[in-house]
C-alpha cells in the first residue's frame, strides 16, 4: 500500500497543469470530431422541432420541447421497434407531467421521429 506521501506525489503529478494540457491536447481531435458528428445529427432534429413549434404557435417554453426531442433522439439511437415506442412513451409522460402539451409532444414524436404515441 502506498504511503500518504506517495499518494500525494502521484496526485500532484497527475494534476500537473502541463500534464493535463498535454492529455487534453491529445484528446482534442477526437473530441472535436465527436462533437461535429453530434451537431450534424442534432441540428436537423432541432430545426424540425422548431418548425413544429411554429406551426403549433408555441412560444416561450420551446426549449423544453427541444429537450424532449433530444431525449427522444437518444432513445431512437439506442432502441428499435417496441422498445423504442415504450421508451418514447415514457419520455412523453415525463414531459407531460412537467406541464408540456400532450398534443404537441405527440406531434413532435410523429413528425420528427416517425413514432406514434398514445
Amino acid at each position: 500500500m502506498r504511503s500518504a506521501k506517495q499518494r500525494t506525489a502521484k496526485y500532484n503529478a497527475k494534476t500537473d497543469p502541463v500534464t493535463v494540457r498535454r492529455k487534453v491536447a491529445a484528446q482534442l481531435p477526437t473530441m472535436m470530431a465527436a462533437y461535429a458528428a453530434y451537431v450534424d445529427e442534432i441540428v436537423p432534429v432541432e430545426e424540425a422541432v422548431r418548425t413544429v413549434l411554429g406551426q403549433e404557435k408555441v412560444v416561450g417554453i420551446g426549449v423544453l420541447y427541444l429537450d424532449f426531442a433530444r431525449q427522444l433522439w437518444k432513445c431512437k439511437k439506442k432502441y428499435t421497434r417496441a422498445a423504442l415506442v415504450i421508451g418514447a412513451q415514457s419520455i412523453k409522460e415525463r414531459w407531460r407531467a412537467r406541464g408540456l402539451d400532450d398534443r404537441v409532444l405527440k406531434r413532435i414524436a410523429s413528425a420528427v421521429f416517425g413514432i406514434s404515441l398514445a
